[in-house]
């Protein structure tokens, strides 16, 4: 009876001393929960003032865009260079030219092989004896200005290139395309020179330089005054 008794007075301490701990704790974790839910609820209202801020930023650049489109005067923008942009990058993406693909494939293959031809035949027969595939000038030739050479002062060139150029679209060959420019930027740098040497050789071609501007291909603008 007397050990029964002694262990009852054991646990009233030791329950009291539960009860105080818990008392003392029970502040600490409540201000703790209280903290951590303050925080989860200020984390939550800037995610959601953040969505509206990022909305309100990107609707102020299609604003700022849209002005940027209006703003400066029709006709001195660059509209010409803009559209054709935009038209080769939508012939790009559909792999073909819309309404007029057969009348242009018409106009860079089979036509610009018969003007180009046709460019190479008239030259050689006016050149005759004078043909000659180096940069320097035979030795007692005389510079032609008339004909096919009133217009273009080195059409045999611009004739290959026009030739290459059709065989690559009848062809529909890439390669031969880029080695169509390919051909072109080398005849250019070659009539370059020539043309260095021919001044210094002839006197007279200096103002015939001048007054023909077609290089390799005969000036649009010159055939138009022209007529």
């Amino acid at each position: 009876m007397a050990a029964r008794n002694l262990r009852r007075a054991r646990r009233v301490p030791l329950a009291l001393l539960l009860a105080v701990m818990g008392g003392l704790a029970l502040p600490t974790f409540v201000s703790c929960g209280g903290r951590m839910s303050s925080r989860l609820t200020a984390q939550k209202s800037n995610r959601v003032t953040l969505v509206p801020q990022r909305a309100t930023d990107f609707e102020g650049s299609l604003e700022k865009i849209k002005r940027n489109i209006m703003e400066g005067e029709v006709g001195k923008r660059g509209e010409v260079y803009v559209a054709s942009q935009l038209f080769l990058l939508l012939c790009i993406l559909i792999g073909t030219v819309p309404l007029i693909s057969s009348s242009l494939y018409f106009l860079a293959g089979p036509l610009s092989m018969a003007v180009g031809g046709g460019m190479i035949v008239a030259s050689v027969y006016q050149l005759q004896g004078d043909l000659s595939p180096w940069i320097v000038k035979p030795a007692g030739s005389t510079l032609r200005t008339d004909g096919i050479y009133e217009y273009v002062r080195h059409p045999i060139y611009g004739g290959l290139v026009l030739l290459c150029l059709g065989i690559a679209v009848v062809t529909n060959s890439a390669n031969r395309l880029i080695l169509t420019a390919a051909l072109y930027f080398v005849l250019d740098q070659k009539a370059t020179v020539e043309e260095d040497n021919l001044k210094e050789s002839d006197p007279s071609y200096g103002a015939y330089a001048e007054k023909t501007s077609g290089k390799l291909l005969p000036d649009v603008r010159e055939l138009l005054s022209s007529e």
